[in-house]
C-alpha cells in the first residue's frame, strides 16, 4: 500500500470521484438566459416555414385587452404584431401550430373569447408573402354564477402528438357549468367546425391512431371525472363516473363510452396484439376503496379483453415504448414499470429521483426519444437516454408550482434542437447533446494519474533528500559525540581512576574502593550503552552527570560539594542533546573546583516563558586563573558541544542558545563560572 504507484492510484480515484460530472456521455449547457419585457407574455418556438429553423412567437394581451401575438423570424428579426377580437380563455395564452392544408407552411391557431362566444382564429403569416387571418365561430359557453369558467385543452409543448401534424383538434372544458365539454375539429376544406357529442368529463386529446384500419385516424380522449352536476339536456351520463372515450375521425363515438363508477381519469395509448390494433388504458382512480387503479386492454370495438389491478400508488403517465411494450410511471415509489401487451410486468426501473412529471420526446433530433424528468424540487430536470442510461441533470427556473409558463423544443437546424423554458419573464435556452470529453475521459483520467504519480514521486524524492540530510546530521552528531566519549574515557581519566582505586586498596580503604569501583563501572557502562544515541531525556542526563560528580568527589577527597535543583514544572522526560549537562559539569570540576577548597557546584533546571533553562554554576577560580587546569584536557569539549547544539537544532527544529558567564564578587574578582543552556520548544 505504500508503493508510490498504489498511493497515486488511490489519490487519483479520490480526485476523480470528487470531480463534477464533466465526463458523462451527454451534457446540458445553458446557451442563453434573458429577462423578457413582460412577465405576462408567453414565448413559443416553432418552425413555421419548413426551413428547419424555429421562428419565435410571443403571445400577449395588447393595450386594448385583446389577444395578440408578435412574430419574429428565425434570425431574430421582428416581422409583425397580429391582433384578434376577444381575449384569451382563462389565464392561458395558448397558441398552436399545424400545417392543416399540407403545403409545408404551418398556420398559427388561437382561441379567443367574446362574452359567451368562442372563436378559432387562424393566421397564415407566410402565405404568398402576405398575412391571411380567418375567424371562425366555435361554440357558446354556459354561464355559472355570472362567470364563464371555460378552458382550452390543446396538444402543446412537450405533449405534442405526432398524429396531429395536419389535424386541427382541440377541447373546450368547463367546470361547474359543465358545458361545453366537447372535442372540436376544424374542417379545413369546408372551413367549418366539427363538434363531438358531450364528453361528460373534462377531456383532452391523448393520442391519434388508426384503430380500424380505414383511411382515417381516430382520436383517443384522456379525461378526468370532476363530479360536477350536469344538466341532462347536455348529457345523461354522470360526471361522478369516469368514461373511457374514443372518437372516430368525424368525432363520433367509435364505441359507446365505457363507464367506471369512481372518480378518476384515463391515459390511453395504442398497442398491437396478434396483429390486431388494441388500446392500453390506464384508469387512475381517486376512490381506491370503491374501484382501484387498473390497466386495461381494450379492442377497437370497445370490448375489455383483459385488466390488471395496480397496487395502490400515484400513476402519472403512460407511454408507448413500441407496439408491444409500454411504460407506466408510478410517482410515489419513483418506478417505471414496463408492461407487455398481456399486461404483465417484465421490467421495473427505479429512478432514485423525486420526480413529478415525465415526458418521452426526441430532444437532440437524433431520431430516438429521450426521457425528460421534472423533479419535485421544482428546479431540476434530468434527461435519460431512451434506455434510461447516461442521465444528466440541470437546473431551470420554474414557478412556485414547479411548472413553466412555456417550455418546449426550439429547432436550430435539421440536426440540432434546443430546450426552452420560460417563467416569470425569465427565458432560458439549453443545449442537450453528446459530450466530446466523454471519448477522452480515460485519457484524462490517465493524465490525472500520471500527474498525481509525478507529484507523489517528487514528494518522496524530497522526503528522501530530507532523510539523507537528517542522516548526515545524525552521523555528524554521532561522530562529534564519539569525540566527547574519547574525552570522557581518555587515558588520563582511566589512569586516574585506577590510581585512586590502587591508593584506596593500599590504604586498606576497601569499602571506599568498592564504592568507587561500583560507581566507575556504572559510569563506563552507561557511557558505552548510550554511545549510539544523539539525544537523551533530562532524567537520564542528570543521573549520568550525578554519577560522574560522585566519582570526582571520591577522587578529589570531597573537595567540593554539589546541588541539583529541578523546578516542579520541568518534565524529566524532555529530550535534550546528550552530554548537554555533563560536558559543562566536567569542565567546571576540571578547570575550576579542584583548584580551591570548599568548592560548590550547582545544577538547575526550570521553565521560563515556555523555554527550558539548564544551568551549571561553580565557585571555582574562573576562566583566567593562571593555575587553571588544562593539562589533562584537549580543549575541544566546549567547541564540540557548540557544533552539536547547532546540528541538533537543524535536525529537530528546536532553537538552542547557550552562553558562558564569568562570575565576579563585589570587588570585581573572579568568583566562578556559569554555563547556561536555553532550549526553545
Amino acid at each position: 500500500m505504500l508503493n508510490p504507484f498504489v498511493i497515486a492510484l488511490c489519490v487519483s480515484i479520490t480526485i476523480i470521484a470528487c470531480l463534477p460530472n464533466s465526463f458523462s456521455k451527454y451534457k446540458v449547457e445553458l446557451i442563453k438566459k434573458e429577462q423578457s419585457n413582460s412577465t405576462e407574455s408567453i414565448i413559443y418556438f416553432n418552425d413555421l416555414d419548413g426551413d428547419h429553423k424555429s421562428e419565435k412567437i410571443v403571445a400577449q394581451t395588447n393595450t386594448l385587452g385583446h389577444a395578440s401575438f408578435l412574430l419574429y423570424k428565425s434570425n431574430g428579426d421582428f416581422l409583425d404584431q397580429f391582433n384578434v377580437l376577444g381575449k384569451f380563455p382563462y389565464l392561458h395564452k395558448y397558441l398552436w401550430f399545424v400545417d392543416a392544408d399540407a403545403n409545408g407552411i404551418k398556420e398559427i391557431y388561437m382561441i379567443s373569447q367574446v362574452r359567451d362566444s368562442v372563436f378559432l382564429n387562424i393566421t397564415k403569416p407566410f402565405e404568398n408573402k402576405e398575412t391571411i387571418t380567418t375567424r371562425i365561430f366555435v361554440d357558446t359557453i354556459s354561464k355559472f354564477n355570472n362567470a364563464y369558467d371555460f378552458r382550452l385543452s390543446i396538444c402543446r409543448n412537450f405533449s405534442i402528438i405526432e398524429g396531429l401534424a395536419n389535424e386541427v383538434v382541440f377541447n373546450l372544458n368547463t367546470g361547474f357549468s359543465a358545458n361545453p365539454r366537447h372535442t372540436y375539429k376544424y374542417d379545413y376544406v369546408n372551413h367549418r367546425i366539427i363538434k363531438s357529442a358531450h364528453l361528460t368529463n373534462p377531456a383532452f386529446i391523448s393520442g391519434v391512431f388508426n384503430l380500424d384500419d380505414d383511411a382515417d385516424n381516430e382520436f383517443i380522449i384522456g379525461n378526468h371525472a370532476s363530479a360536477n352536476a350536469i344538466d341532462s339536456s347536455y348529457s345523461k351520463r354522470s360526471d361522478s363516473s369516469s368514461w373511457l372515450t374514443v372518437l372516430d375521425h368525424d368525432l363520433n363515438f367509435l364505441f359507446p363510452p365505457i363507464e367506471f363508477k369512481a372518480l378518476g381519469g384515463f391515459r390511453i395509448t395504442k398497442a398491437k396484439k396478434e396483429n390486431q390494433n388494441t388500446l392500453i388504458a390506464l384508469f387512475k382512480s381517486r376512490q381506491h376503496q370503491i374501484l382501484p387503479s387498473k390497466l386495461l386492454r381494450i379492442s377497437s370495438k370497445g370490448i375489455i379483453e383483459k385488466e390488471f389491478v395496480l397496487p395502490k400508488g400515484t400513476y402519472n403517465s403512460l407511454f408507448p415504448f413500441n407496439e408491444k411494450l409500454f411504460t407506466l410511471y408510478e410517482r410515489e415509489h419513483n418506478q417505471l414499470l414496463f408492461f407487455n401487451d398481456d399486461l404483465k410486468v417484465i421490467k421495473t426501473i427505479s429512478l432514485n429521483l423525486n420526480i413529478r412529471l415525465l415526458h418521452y420526446i426526441d430532444i437532440d433530433a437524433d431520431g430516438k426519444k429521450e426521457w425528460l424528468a421534472f423533479h419535485l424540487d421544482k428546479q431540476t430536470i434530468t434527461i435519460y437516454r431512451h434506455n434510461f442510461k447516461h442521465p444528466v441533470s440541470f437546473k431551470y427556473s420554474g414557478n412556485s408550482k414547479g411548472d413553466c409558463q412555456s417550455c418546449g423544443i426550439k429547432q436550430i437546424n435539421a440536426s440540432e434542437n434546443q430546450l426552452y423554458f420560460q417563467n416569470a419573464g425569465v427565458n432560458q435556452l439549453f443545449l442537450y447533446g453528446y459530450n466530446t470529453l466523454y471519448a477522452f475521459q480515460y485519457l484524462i483520467y490517465f493524465g490525472i494519474y500520471l500527474g498525481v504519480l509525478g507529484l507523489v514521486l517528487l514528494v518522496l524524492k524530497g522526503q528522501d533528500i530530507r532523510e539523507a540530510r537528517k542522516r548526515a546530521i545524525e552521523k555528524e552528531i554521532s561522530e562529534l559525540q564519539i569525540k566527547t566519549i574519547k574525552n570522557q574515557v581518555d587515558p588520563h581519566f582511566v589512569f586516574n581512576a585506577i590510581n585512586t582505586i590502587s591508593e584506596m586498596t593500599l590504604m586498606d580503604n576497601k569499602l571506599e574502593a568498592d564504592t568507587y569501583i561500583s560507581q566507575f563501572s556504572k559510569f563506563m557502562r552507561k557511557t558505552l550503552q548510550h554511545s549510539d544515541k544523539i539525544a537523551t531525556t533530562l532524567k537520564e542526563e542528570l543521573a549520568y552527570t550525578e554519577n560522574f560528580i560522585k566519582l570526582q568527589q571520591i577522587r578529589f577527597s570531597n573537595r567540593f560539594d554539589y546541588t541539583i535543583a529541578i523546578d516542579k514544572n520541568v518534565k524529566l522526560d524532555t529530550k535534550i542533546p546528550k552530554h548537554a549537562l555533563f560536558t559543562y559539569v566536567e569542565n567546571a570540576i576540571k578547570h575550576g573546583l579542584v583548584l580551591r577548597e570548599n568548592g560548590m557546584l550547582n545544577i538547575n533546571a526550570n521553565y521560563k516563558n515556555d523555554v527550558l533553562i539548564l544551568s551549571v554554576e561553580d565557585n571555582g577560580v574562573g576562566l583566567r586563573h593562571k593555575n587553571s587546569n588544562k593539562t589533562n584536557s584537549t580543549g575541544n569539549g566546549l567547541l564540540i558541544m557548540e557544533q552539536i547544539f547547532d546540528l541538533y537544532s537543524k535536525l529537530n527544529k528546536k532553537e538552542i542558545k547557550h552562553q558562558l558567564i564569568e562570575l565576579v564578587d563585589d570587588l570585581g574578582n573572579p568568583s566562578g563560572v556559569k554555563f547556561e543552556i536555553k532550549i526553545l520548544n
